[in-house]
């Protein structure tokens, strides 16, 4: 099974009021190549202002996770394929 890299249980103000979190919300919505795109375009911003906003590793840490989260997609796609 994998591992979401982006749900997090100790960050409540994610959580909507039915309990969802916004980003399971989003998996609801959007596509995977969408989330996909989206996950290139927000690792690439912290990439491009790293160091400008919050500190170095702060910013490093989130450029990873979306990093993560784009090969969690990749990976979740792939088994979906796997499934057709």
């Amino acid at each position: 099974m994998l591992v979401h890299p982006l749900l997090n249980p100790d960050s409540k103000h994610y959580q909507m009021v039915d309990g969802v979190e916004a980003i399971e919300r989003m998996e609801q919505m959007y596509s995977t190549e969408d989330l996909m795109t989206w996950c290139s375009l927000t690792a690439m911003k912290y990439r491009l202002r790293i160091g400008n906003k919050d500190d170095v590793d702060k910013e490093a840490l989130k450029m990873r996770t979306y990093e993560d989260y784009y090969v969690y997609l990749s990976n979740k796609l792939g088994e979906d394929d796997d499934n057709d």
